[in-house]
This record gives structure tokens, sequence and C-alpha cells, in this order.
């Protein structure tokens, strides 16, 4: 872990400073943790990726959907072609287009509150510094992998969108690209994203409608994420704070999507 990355780091519920620390098992291993020994925090270090939050730790729906998500993770990105196939939707022109519309620039810290199998590796400038957090380990592992393969480099964690891990005024870009619709508290997650991002910065939500809920909810395996749902998918633009500027909300897709956006102010 680099130092300009340990330096934004801090405990998701106090944010507290964290430092790295190196132990040695009783079976010989090395293995890392981030630490705050003043509070007795102490944060694991699972295969490179810095974990934020246990299985027994999640409440809610995201306990639910966390499961789904490591479940069929070796399958996610073929389904979601699938998903996105049977909508009449590409998947190159949609992430390429969602990425363009973020206004990131080679020199931008950015994060993706719920990164997945980064998917969205191959559209992003290679030069921007790219932090990704997901609920699902599994999700992640995947990522890792993508991330071999194209060459690419990116900082992961293990984690909730609504408590995240980062300082406040961090990033120059936030976004969400799916995801937020199963959130357990979509409100406090929002809430997050506002305080990681610098003032200035853009901060841009997308996810499917309920048409696609409802459209999808029969196809085997797709069917996970929207069988069982406990509540209609509403976008979430009553829930952006007071102050924010330039808020813009459409459908895209022949209202397939809904696209959220808006700025911190300075």
């Amino acid at each position: 872990m680099s130092p300009k990355t340990l330096d934004i780091l801090c405990s998701p519920f106090e944010r507290a400073p964290l430092e790295l620390a190196t132990e040695l098992s009783v079976d010989g291993e090395t293995r890392q943790f981030l630490v705050n020994r003043e509070l007795g925090f102490r944060f694991p270090i699972r295969d490179g990726i810095p974990v934020f939050v246990e299985p027994h730790q999640i409440a809610g729906i995201n306990s639910r959907f966390r499961k789904i998500y490591d479940d069929w993770a070796p399958f996610y990105d073929l389904l979601s072609r699938v998903g996105l196939y049977i909508l009449g939707v590409s998947e190159y022109k949609l992430r390429r287009e969602f990425i363009e519309k973020l206004e990131i620039n080679g020199s931008n810290r950015v994060l993706a509150t719920s990164v997945g199998t980064g998917s969205d590796l191959p559209f992003l400038p290679r030069h921007c510094d790219f932090y990704g957090l997901d609920l699902s380990a599994g999700m992640l592992g995947i990522c890792q992998k993508k991330m071999r393969k194209l060459g690419v480099t990116a900082e992961l964690f293990l984690g909730q969108a609504e408590h995240l891990p980062f300082k406040d005024e961090t990033f120059d870009m936030v976004y969400q690209m799916g995801g937020i619709n199963f959130f357990s508290d979509q409100e406090r997650a929002i809430r997050e994203m506002i305080r990681v991002a610098r003032n200035g910065s853009k901060i841009v939500i997308m996810d499917e409608t309920e048409k696609v809920a409802r459209k999808l909810e029969h196809i085997p395996g797709i069917n996970a994420w929207f069988k069982h749902q406990h509540r209609p998918i509403v976008p979430p633009t009553g829930l952006i704070p007071a102050g924010m500027e330039q808020l813009e909300y459409r459908e895209l897709y022949d209202g397939q999507a809904w696209y959220l956006s808006f700025r911190k102010p300075n």
C-alpha cells in the first residue's frame, strides 16, 4: 500500500487515522493490518485488499445482497451482458458514455463506491488514481483478475458505501454505477459520497428503474437481484441534501435507467 493511499484512510465509523502494521502469525505467515493502537482498531488486509467490514457485521438488505453478489461473482459479467442484451442495451456503449459523463482527467483521484468486477476499468483515463470499494469479496476478487489482465492499477477496499473508510474531502470524483437500489440506507450512502468528495467535485449515481426490475425478475440467475424485492425502485432524488449544485436527473435507454448527478459546492 502506497503512503498516499494510507494517508487518506480512516476507520469507517469513528474516522480515526490508521497505520500499517505487519505481524508474524503462529504458522509463520506474515500478515498486514491497518490499525489504530490508541483506540484498538484492527482491520485485516487479505489478498491485498483492506477489509473494513466482516459478513457478520453487515445488517439489513446489505447482508442479503452481499451473499448474492458473492455467490454469483464468477458469472456476474456474463449475467450483466445477458441482462443488457435482453433490454436492448450495449454494455460497451453504456459504460463508455457513463464514464465520459464523469469528466475525469488523468490527474484526478476517483472513487467508485460499488466497483463490482471492475467493468469500468477499460474506459477510465489510464493515469487517474482509481479507488474501488465494494461489499462483496467475490466481486473484488474478479476485479483483481481483471486488473491483471488489463495491466491497470487500482486500490480496492472491502467495505460499505454507507460507512466509507476515507477522510473528508479526499476525491475529485465520486460515482456509484449500479447497486444503490439495493442499499440498506441510500441516504447515508449519498451523504458519505458527499463527505469524501472535495469541494466543487461532481458526484454521479446511476441504476436501473423499476421497469427493468419487472422485466428481469423472471430470468433465471438475473432474477436473484429482483425476486422477493422488499421495496419498489425509486430514484433517490429526494435524498440529495439541500445546497448541492447543478442537480440533474433524467432517465436513459427508454426509461430503463435513471441518472442523477450534482456538484458539491465550493
